[in-house]
């Protein structure tokens, strides 16, 4: 997502994608891993690799490793919304370094983080506010019950 918004405001239509995983949902994987491969070709180009967190860094390190080694491009640049200090990548490029770790709730990935933070509540909450102070409690995330619900809705929780 921040890539397609950036790519829009700097007015570069090249736009292409691929998908690293090292989460699934709130879970985080031993070792991040190409779910999906490059859709284009960046032979040649040069390259801005933009995610919304740099976390570990892992993702940017796989990532860039996945275009050197079967694309090529001429340059690589990196950016990202929210580069923590726990990372072991440093991004040319980020809106914002977090020193604190946090989880950050991203509205394009809301109700998939949300929906694992409340499959998880041990013991299980037993109403929207119970979901509601357990969220804001353990997670310093503050929702709306009425998207709390819709979450659930849709989540079938």
């Amino acid at each position: 997502m921040p890539a397609r918004i950036l790519s829009d405001f700097l007015h570069i239509m090249n736009l292409t994608t691929f998908k690293v995983e090292h989460y699934r949902g709130t879970h985080k994987k031993t070792t991040a891993q190409i779910r999906y491969p490059l859709a284009g070709d960046v032979s040649g180009e040069k390259v801005l690799l933009v995610d919304d967190v740099c976390d570990t860094g892992d993702t940017f390190v796989l990532a860039s490793k996945h275009l050197q080694e079967y694309m090529q491009p001429c340059e690589i640049r990196t950016a990202v919304l929210h580069y923590k200090k726990t990372s072991c990548f440093s991004p040319d490029y980020y809106a914002s370094r977090m020193v604190t770790w946090r989880w950050i709730v991203y509205p394009w990935a809301a109700a998939e983080d949300i929906s694992q933070f409340i499959k998880q509540m041990q013991p299980v909450a037993r109403n929207v506010g119970e979901i509601s102070t357990i969220l804001k409690e353990e997670h310093n995330i503050r929702i709306s019950a009425s998207l709390i619900e819709e979450i659930l809705e849709q989540s079938q929780i």
